[in-house]
């Protein structure tokens, strides 16, 4: 049953093991206050993982980093490094969240689709062998996926070319400086600007107390234990979740639960009118983010249907308490029904 909350938060506690501790990592409401299963996973999916967790992940990306520095170097490549993922912008629902460096070449010859593919064979000719990961593969033709050991976390390695905006141009700031990646796979190349997009998210996410992020952690928990299959990235989330307005996400800390239709009503709008599908933008507003993808269509759907059951399972528990979606609510260690 997707609605079987005492599995979700297992799930949950699986995402949140801290292996040092060789425990689950939960807050202190989780485990001191009365509330349901239900309340209580929706309430925790939302909450910040402590940063301190991240700081680990960035040591581990960063020997990566250093040992194809070097190697690429040795071997006559002059490239950039960047990084960009989940924890740039601390909404990551994994305590080890997942961060990607982007290995990006500086001279762009006439093809630069060949030099993206041998970079990429170089890097996995570079990283072969390496015993501190459990897996690496380049099966998705775009990025390298690396699981490395000591904490067990994901970072992936991502080839790309700098594309210079023209706001670039005129000012410099690399914040407008854009990247692309090449999907050999399906032989798609995408153009974006990751720099401005975090810079846009957290900027947003501050302006609204938080929420913004929040909810991104939300959607990303309902997407990642859903059994429907829903095949939508972190950065689609992202995009949804920003295009909200300032107005929609701002409330306080006690009436979190009344963002929950607002978003409700994002997402269908999005799934059921082509224009708000194929018209939403990334935060840096400079690229739409399905460009017409009827499959993200139904994925967009299947989140909205089942933030719609998470919804309605938190009236049914909430008016047990005699309290609805509207009510004050306090998610802390001395929270009770």
């Amino acid at each position: 049953m997707d609605n079987n909350y005492s599995q979700k938060i297992e799930n949950l506690k699986i995402r949140r093991y801290d292996e040092a501790l060789k425990e689950s990592v939960l807050s202190e409401a989780f485990h001191n206050s009365s509330y349901s299963d239900c309340i209580k996973y929706t309430f925790e999916s939302m909450l910040e993982i402590d940063p301190s967790y991240a700081y680990k992940v960035y040591a581990v990306s960063r020997r990566i980093h250093e040992k194809i520095a070097k190697e690429l170097k040795r071997r006559g490549f002059y490239v950039d490094y960047r990084y960009q993922g989940e924890l740039r912008t601390y909404s990551n629902i994994v305590l080890y969240g997942d961060v990607e460096i982007i290995v990006i070449t500086k001279d762009i010859a006439d093809k630069p689709h060949k030099e993206i593919q041998t970079l990429a064979m170089e890097l996995m000719d570079i990283l072969q062998g390496d015993l501190s990961f459990k897996s690496l593969q380049y099966s998705d033709g775009t990025r390298i996926r690396i699981t490395a050991l000591k904490p067990t976390c994901e970072i992936s390695i991502l080839p790309s070319v700098w594309v210079d905006s023209a706001a670039y141009k005129k000012t410099k700031n690399e914040i407008y400086r854009g990247i692309a990646e090449f999907d050999f796979k399906h032989k798609k190349v995408k153009k974006y600007l990751p720099f401005l997009n975090i810079a846009r998210i957290n900027a947003k996410d501050q302006k609204v107390g938080g929420n913004l992020k929040n909810i991104s952690r939300l959607l990303k928990t309902l997407r990642t234990d859903s059994e429907d299959g829903i095949d939508l990235e972190d950065s689609e989330i992202n995009a949804i979740v920003y295009s909200l307005s300032d107005a929609a996400l701002r409330t306080d800390p006690k009436y979190l639960l009344t963002l929950l239709p607002k978003t409700e009503e994002k997402l269908n709008d999005i799934c059921t009118s082509t224009s708000s599908f194929d018209g939403l933008l990334s935060p840096s507003e400079k690229d739409h983010v399905f460009e017409g993808s009827l499959d993200k269509k139904a994925a967009v759907g299947k989140l909205k249907n089942t933030l719609n059951r998470l919804i309605k399972d938190l009236e049914t528990d909430l008016a047990k308490m005699n309290l609805t979606m509207d009510s004050e609510i306090t998610y802390t260690a001395e929270s009770s029904s």
